[in-house]
C-alpha cells in the first residue's frame, strides 16, 4: 500500500524504490483498462457502421486539445508538463491505431525542410510516417486515402506552388489542427513549426483559429493587404500569398482569431468594409490554439 507523502521521508532507498515500482503497477493496470473502454469504443463504431449508419474517423484533433489543457491546467508537482502532454499523445496514438491504424504524409518545402519530429511526437511511436518530395504529392496521398493524415511545414513567405493553394472548394481536406501543440522537440527540428491536414470535419475546441484564402486583384500591394488585414482586424496573421499570372489575382492565406468554419459571411463583410472587396473568400482550416510555453512552465 502507498504511503502518504508525509511518510516518504522516512522511507530507505529501497522502500522509495518499492513505492515506484507499487505506482507503476497501478499506472499499467490502469493503462489496460482504458485500454479495454478504446476497444469497446471500436466496437460501438463497428455495431453502427454494420447496421448503415457513419461515424467520424478516430483522429480528434478538438478533442486531444480539450483533453491536453484540462491535463496542463490540473498538473501539480515537479514532473515536466511537456512529458506529461507526451505520455498522452503515445497513449491516445496507441488507441486511435487500436480503432483504425492510419498513415501520416510528410511533405516537405522548397528548401527540404520537413516536420518529422513534430510528425512523431504528435502521433506516437507506432504509425507509419511516409515522406514526400513535394506538396502535391503528400496532398494526393490524403485526397485518395493512402495516408489519414499530413504534416506540412508552416508556409513561408515567396515560396512557389505553397502548400496551401490546393486547398480549394472540391477537396474534402483541410487544416486540422498546428503543431508544435504541447512543447517542442529539442534538438534537430526545435524551431520548426507545421500544420496538420486532413479529411475530416472542422470541430471547435473551445479556443480556435480559423484559416482563409482570400482571392484578391493584384492591383492591390501587399503593403496595402497588410496593413487593412493583419493591422486592421484584431488578432489576425497574413500567412502567406501566392500570385496566379495566368488568373492575375492574388491568393492570401489569412490566420484570425475564433472559430468562424460557420461564419465565413463575417470575415467576407469585414474585408468589404475595409475596402478589399475579395472575389472569393473560402474557409481552408481552423485549428486548436497551442498551449503556450508560458502555460507549459
Amino acid at each position: 500500500m502507498a504511503c502518504n507523502d508525509e511518510n516518504l521521508a522516512n522511507l530507505d532507498l529501497d522502500g522509495l524504490r518499492g513505492e515506484i515500482d507499487e505506482i507503476d503497477q497501478a499506472l499499467q493496470s490502469l493503462i489496460i483498462r482504458r485500454t479495454k473502454v478504446v476497444q469497446a469504443v471500436g466496437a460501438y463504431k463497428d455495431r453502427v457502421i454494420a447496421a448503415g449508419g457513419k461515424v467520424k474517423v478516430p483522429y480528434r484533433p478538438a478533442r486531444e486539445a480539450r483533453i491536453m489543457r484540462t491535463l496542463v491546467d490540473r498538473h501539480d508537482g515537479a514532473f515536466p508538463k511537456t512529458a506529461l502532454i507526451q505520455i498522452w499523445r503515445e497513449m491516445i496514438a496507441a488507441g486511435t491505431r487500436l480503432e483504425a491504424p492510419y498513415t501520416v504524409a510528410l511533405c516537405r518545402n522548397a528548401d527540404g525542410q520537413d516536420c518529422w519530429e513534430l510528425a512523431r511526437l504528435n502521433f506516437g511511436c507506432l504509425n507509419e510516417i511516409i515522406e514526400y518530395d513535394t506538396p502535391r504529392e503528400a496532398f494526393g496521398a490524403l485526397e485518395d486515402g493512402r495516408a489519414a493524415v499530413g504534416v506540412f511545414p508552416k508556409p513561408e513567405f515567396g515560396e512557389p506552388m505553397p502548400w496551401w493553394t490546393l486547398l480549394t472548394d472540391e477537396t474534402a481536406v483541410k487544416v486540422v489542427s498546428k503543431l508544435p501543440f504541447g512543447g517542442r522537440p529539442v534538438g534537430r527540428g526545435e524551431q520548426t513549426e507545421g500544420f496538420v491536414l486532413a479529411a475530416i470535419d472542422l470541430e471547435d475546441s473551445g479556443d480556435d483559429r480559423t484559416l482563409f484564402v482570400v482571392s484578391l486583384s493584384k492591383e492591390i500591394s501587399m503593403d496595402t493587404v497588410r496593413k487593412k488585414i493583419a493591422d486592421g482586424i484584431d488578432g489576425a496573421t497574413i500567412l502567406g500569398f501566392s500570385d496566379d499570372t495566368i488568373a492575375d489575382r492574388r491568393f492570401v492565406l489569412v490566420d484570425v482569431p475564433g472559430f468562424f468554419c460557420n461564419r465565413a459571411d463575417a470575415f467576407q463583410t469585414t474585408l468589404d468594409e475595409r475596402g478589399l472587396a475579395p472575389e472569393s473568400l473560402h474557409v481552408v482550416g481552423a485549428y486548436a490554439v497551442p498551449i503556450s510555453e508560458d502555460a507549459l512552465s
